[in-house]
């Protein structure tokens, strides 16, 4: 897929979100508008699902990342997602991969359910379903090792190695996921994200096989998150709780 599909692709499922979004604003009543935002509190979770599938599917692949956004009118969460991602394994030709890298997310998900009750009180537990959109970056050390080419006149068979070597790529994802806030400050939830490569610092003919944080660099991946972590609301906000 050329980088311009790419592009268009991730436009369109922007523009997908933020009309959804919209709509979810437009059906609110006149007496339930507000437009200026107010700063609600913050999470922090830990996605335990990612060390979990590497460990059950592919042993090879080891990553573990965490989050943390902030709750502004219960409605828009900005979000940071950082994680550490290390791959090492052998390929179908017989050549060696390993690769390490920290990554990095950053986006909004945006809140599609009513936080209040019929008679207008916040609820006291409350379950969030939401899009998100994110774009994420990884800086990645790599190295090929044991890599079958075929030079010269007489075609020549080498096996040639690269250590050492240094590459980023950007990439660009669609998140929808519930949330759910418990007793107590504790938060659980799970998610579901499809992931666009959108560029790399690499030419067409070198390639980045395994990318930490976003995973086999073939094609769109889509991956499964289920986080635990701590919700804190801010005490006027906890005001409105209902007892």
């Amino acid at each position: 897929m050329s980088q311009l599909k790419r592009h268009i692709i991730l436009i369109l499922l922007l523009c997908s979100v933020a009309v959804v979004s919209l709509a979810q604003v437009k059906v609110a009543p006149k007496s339930q508008k507000n437009s200026k935002l107010t700063y609600n509190g913050w999470s922090a979770h830990v996605d335990i699902a990612s060390p979990l599938i590497g460990l059950a599917v592919d042993k090879s692949i080891v990553t573990g990342e965490a989050a943390v956004d902030v709750n502004l009118s219960n409605r828009f969460f900005p979000t940071l997602e950082l994680g550490y991602g290390a791959v090492s394994t052998q390929m179908t030709n017989g050549s060696t991969y390993s690769a390490a890298a920290p990554f990095g997310r950053l986006g909004m998900n945006f809140n599609l359910l009513k936080t209040k009750d019929k008679e207008g009180n916040m609820k006291l537990h409350r379950n969030y379903a939401y899009l998100g959109l994110r774009y994420g970056i990884s800086l990645v050390d790599y190295q090929l090792a044991n890599v079958p080419m075929t030079r010269g006149y007489w075609d020549e068979n080498q096996l040639l190695s690269w250590n050492g070597k240094n590459a980023y790529a950007g990439w660009g994802e669609v998140v929808a996921g519930v949330r759910v806030d418990m007793a107590k400050g504790f938060t659980m939830g799970w998610s579901i994200r499809m992931k666009l490569l959108l560029h790399t610092s690499l030419d067409e003919k070198q390639t980045l096989w395994y990318i930490p944080g976003y995973g086999n660099s073939s094609g769109n991946t889509f991956t499964l998150n289920y986080t635990l972590g701590y919700t804190y609301y801010t005490k006027a906000e906890r005001s409105k709780f209902i007892k």
